[in-house]
């Protein structure tokens, strides 16, 4: 099972990811990836320190939307930023919260070991993910 430590002290109360969403996010993956003991922390952060993980990290001097950082075999970090998300999901006509789902839930599967860098890694990894937020009835 997957467990989450969750900073969100950046966000408004608005703004907020619900708990009950998130636990139900790490259950589905959970199952997906027959993870048995995995931590993941996930931070909000704002454009600036994206943008600098990114850079740092990736060697692109550019705001994503989210960073996966695998730490041990048991656990890792993803880096979310909620004004990309939020201009992404305005663009995309959705909801932010629904965004962010689907940028927890495509995070987790990074940190998983999937990619998207080849074509058939690309058409495993969005399967399942669609496969997963088909479940949430997204």
């Amino acid at each position: 099972m997957i467990r989450a430590e969750v900073n969100q002290t950046l966000l408004e109360s608005g703004q907020r990811f619900p708990i009950s969403k998130l636990s139900k996010i790490l259950r589905l993956v959970s199952r997906e990836v027959k993870a048995k003991k995995y931590t993941v922390s996930i931070a909000f952060v704002d454009n600036k320190t994206m943008r600098f993980a990114n850079s740092v990290y990736r060697g692109k001097d550019s705001v994503t939307d989210v960073l996966s950082f695998p730490l041990t075999k048991d656990s890792g970090e993803l880096l979310i930023s909620y004004s990309r998300a939020s201009r992404q999901a305005k663009k995309i006509k959705h909801s932010a919260e629904k965004e962010i789902t689907f940028l927890i839930i495509h995070g987790l599967l990074h940190l998983f070991g999937y990619d998207h860098e080849k074509s058939k890694d690309a058409e495993k990894m969005f399967s399942l993910q669609t496969k997963i937020l088909n479940r949430l009835c997204l």
